[in-house]
């Protein structure tokens, strides 16, 4: 008979390591803000990468962005660390940075750190260091041309 009575309670007592809490059902997520958005031009090109070796070439992560509004706000599920951040206005909507004919883009730009390379763009120069406490990275984008 004690037997019955004892399974009700260690019940009761184990239930909270098995429900989830708030805490944990929402992990924080990297918050990344684009700035100097040109109205109704296009689209946004959001890129992330984790390493020197992709960077430019194959994103961790990519998102396309609307233009509605000058300033858009981005939310990213990823796990805390270091992440490089490029991003370019599509303007014509082509699906590609446009450049001249020495490579300088066309459309505007704009790197984590707000990073303003001269020449090509480095990995270490874009990077932020993302962990759950950081706060939201604002990006300006800009023009060369």
């Amino acid at each position: 008979m004690q037997h019955r009575t004892l399974w009700p309670t260690l019940l009761l007592l184990l239930a909270p390591f098995f429900s989830a809490s708030p805490a944990c059902a929402q992990q924080p997520a990297l918050r990344i803000e684009v700035l100097n958005v040109e109205p109704n031009k296009g689209k946004v090109v959001l890129a992330l990468y984790k390493d020197k070796a992709s960077w430019l070439k194959t994103p961790y992560r990519k998102l396309t962005l609307p233009t509605d509004k000058s300033t858009q706000t981005v939310v990213l599920a990823v796990p805390p660390g270091a992440y490089a951040i490029s991003i370019f206005q599509d303007t014509n909507g082509n699906g590609e940075l446009d450049q001249n004919f020495v490579g300088i883009p066309k459309e505007p730009i704009g790197f984590g750190n707000n990073y303003h390379p001269f020449g090509k763009p480095k990995f270490e120069s874009a990077v932020i260091n993302y962990a759950p406490a950081s706060k939201l990275a604002a990006i300006k984008l800009f023009t060369i041309l």
